[in-house]
């Protein structure tokens, strides 16, 4: 593994972290500061400094009694075993995040539902989504984040157990309130939006491309579709995707990859590498 000293990873993450106008609710200086660092490596493909930094970031945050970037931490722990391929390891520190979690931040839970959906581990999958948002009043229904997250993860569940009429429908009621949420906004509403691209449907519009590449069902599959959707999301990522640090940023490695290699291919640039199988902890 690549070791960097603490000081060249926080410059690191002045060069190459990307900025966002939105910052961690702690807002802990040095280990923001190192999840950022961790979280540009990471998109470059160079997992052994990211894993390292993320590390360093972790250890800082709970000496700052930063919990909301301790966690973002784990989870990008273990999106970065989960590109190795060490989906043991993935699940083991994404149950630990889940457990520690503070009230209101299902981000762990939410990457916990994915990993066990791509694992095909449907009941306990759904097991999970339900209880992490078992508070919430008339979830999937009301017009919230929340209910957008929440049919996101049910989506994935759906689409693991084969469903994909049901993950289609899914996904569309969560752009439905996606919409809603987005008319009203109290921001101006052009300043996070690109097309029919918007803040809060950008990683819907992702999942709902990916259904469209990979159904079985040719009333789903539309390799056009899919197309159409990546292109506009292709034109929205730089705008959109900054990456908020919102206290519950989400990491979706993997899936940021796809996207940059979308970026890549649009405009001709370099892409990282591979991401190269390793030993697992």
């Amino acid at each position: 593994m690549i070791t960097l000293p603490r000081r060249a990873l926080l410059a690191a993450a002045l060069l190459v972290g990307t900025a966002t106008a939105r910052d961690l609710a702690a807002q802990s200086g040095e280990p923001v500061t190192l999840w950022r660092a961790g979280r540009a490596f990471a998109l470059r493909g160079q997992v052994d400094s990211a894993l390292r930094t993320f590390e360093l970031a972790g250890t800082a945050a709970r000496t700052a009694g930063d919990l909301a970037t301790e966690q973002a931490t784990i989870r990008g722990r273990a999106d970065l075993w989960m590109l190795r391929g060490c989906a043991d390891s993935a699940s083991r520190v994404l149950r630990e995040a889940v457990a520690a979690a503070s009230p209101g931040d299902r981000s762990s839970a939410d990457a916990l539902v994915r990993l066990l959906a791509s694992r095909k581990a449907v009941a306990e999958a759904r097991t999970v989504l339900v209880k992490a948002y078992s508070d919430v009043p008339s979830v999937g229904s009301n017009i919230t984040r929340e209910s957008v997250t929440f049919l996101q993860g049910m989506a994935a569940v759906e689409l693991a157990g084969g469903q994909e009429s049901a993950a289609m429908a899914t996904l569309n009621s969560a752009l439905a309130i996606a919409v809603r949420l987005h008319e009203g906004d109290v921001k101006d509403r052009s300043e996070h939006a690109v097309g029919d691209i918007t803040d809060e449907n950008a990683w819907l519009m992702f999942d709902l491309a990916q259904l469209r590449r990979t159904a079985k069902s040719p009333a789903i599959r539309s390799p056009r579709e899919h197309a159409r959707i990546m292109a506009n999301l292709v034109k929205a990522w730089p705008t959109l995707d900054v990456l908020p640090d919102d206290g519950f940023p989400i990491t979706r490695f993997a899936d940021r990859l796809v996207m940059r290699a979308a970026l890549c291919a649009a405009d001709g640039s370099e892409c990282p590498a591979p991401i190269v199988a390793k030993g697992c902890p």
